[in-house]
């Protein structure tokens, strides 16, 4: 499977998860912890606050579009939104959306996803239990979870890496992630304000192994049906 389906995959599978502040179950998150079991899971790491404030957003004109996905029967989209983008993907006419932002953070860009109920009610009923996997991880928190990856568009190439699910539960383990955060199995779950998750991630923005490899996916158009006459 490729970069994009692992985007939307992001959410499957389930366990018992426990809140760490220093290692010490914090009282303030043991509503968050008791929701895991539903929503956290797959070997990622996320935020619970979006990682931007509006004075980071950026415009990203290189991916406006419909895209081919990495295997057959998947394109992608990125339509501008309000302040960012509506993000689709399609596979095999599956449809799962998101909104996307792009955000300046230190000298590096970021995609922000979150992806929401109303994916479900776009969703043709036939669709929905093929949506299911994809999006319950995600709908039961009142603030939708933040998927985030380092990014960038070179010679109409895309380039995208997520922080390292391993690196994170390595120095969580050793209680050197210095950061609020909520663990289950291999998955780790920032919990701290915006301004927090921004400062952590520029302390690590340059550390390569606090990131996965590269994932390159070229901006190749896809063709559009025309609309019936």
């Amino acid at each position: 499977a490729g970069v994009f389906t692992n985007m939307v995959q992001s959410g499957q599978g389930e366990g018992r998860a426990s809140a760490e502040k220093g290692g010490v179950m914090s009282k303030m998150f043991v509503r968050v912890a008791m929701l895991l079991p539903l929503v956290l899971s797959g070997c990622m790491v996320r935020s619970l606050s979006p990682i931007y404030t509006g004075k980071d957003i950026v415009p990203m004109p290189e991916v406006e579009g419909t895209w081919k996905g990495e295997d057959e029967g998947e394109t992608m989209s990125f339509v501008r939104e309000g302040d960012g983008y509506l993000f689709a993907f399609f596979e095999d006419g599956i449809p799962v959306t998101a909104s996307a932002h792009f955000a300046k953070i230190g000298e590096k860009t970021y995609l922000d996803l979150t992806y929401t109920e109303s994916t479900f009610d776009k969703a043709k009923e036939e669709d929905e239990k093929g949506l299911a996997p994809y999006l319950m991880p995600f709908v039961y928190y009142t603030t939708p979870v933040h998927v985030f990856y380092q990014f960038e568009v070179r010679d109409g190439v895309v380039r995208m890496r997520s922080m390292s699910y391993q690196w994170a539960k390595e120095r969580r383990e050793k209680r050197r992630l210095w950061i609020d955060h909520v663990a289950q199995d291999d998955s780790t779950l920032l919990v701290a304000e915006t301004v927090r998750v921004q400062r952590f991630i520029r302390r690590w923005a340059n550390c390569d192994d606090a990131w996965d490899s590269w994932e390159e996916i070229p901006l190749v158009p896809a063709e559009v049906p025309a609309p019936p006459k």
